[in-house]
């Protein structure tokens, strides 16, 4: 059998999430390659630094505070159509919706903690999350030290974008009550 390749190997390919998933399975994409599909395409994603790590377990911890009836996962594959699944840092779904039914429209929340994904994560992911339904897309940019908050989702982006900056608090929508210091 042959040693399974890195994604990047099929850049310049088109592929479905199935076919990505089939690869997988048949052991020519390794399990733990660090990629998203984005329209088909293949996009290989940078190694997490110790800024990313620390904000991620400083999220954490606030998401251990949030009531039993809304789940959290962190980088989960999330299937947004049939040809782009994305892995944020953080996704936030109603415990009452199974994480093999878990569907973009089930998201209340999806956390990115962006250091050198910035300019991804706002300009590739956030469209994507909006057409895909997503309720709110969180970007917090891990060196600034700031958020920017996307809200109310349309095909064509979302309604609402603001940022928070540094000493100030935001809550999200699942959960006003449960705000989170910048």
């Amino acid at each position: 059998m042959n040693a399974p390749v890195s994604p990047s190997a099929f850049a310049r390919e088109r592929f479905t999430v199935a076919q990505i998933m089939r690869l997988v399975e048949l052991g020519l994409i390794s399990e733990d390659a660090d990629f998203e599909l984005i329209d088909g395409e293949i996009t290989p994603m940078a190694p997490k630094g110790p800024l990313h790590e620390d904000v991620r377990e400083t999220l954490t911890d606030w998401l251990r505070g949030f009531p039993r009836s809304i789940r959290f996962i962190a980088e989960t594959t999330l299937w947004l159509s049939d040809d782009t699944f994305v892995e944020p840092d953080f996704v936030l779904y109603p415990a009452a919706v199974s994480i093999k039914a878990l569907k973009p429209t089930d998201v209340l929340l999806a956390i990115e903690v962006a250091d050198s994904s910035l300019l991804y994560d706002l300009t590739v992911k956030a469209p994507r999350y909006a057409a895909a339904g997503i309720q709110e897309y969180w970007v917090l940019n891990a060196a600034q030290r700031t958020v920017r908050v996307f809200r109310g989702p349309s095909a064509s982006g979302w309604a609402e974008v603001f940022d928070v900056a540094t000493g100030e608090k935001v809550a999200p929508l699942c959960a006003p009550g449960l705000e989170l210091g910048v």
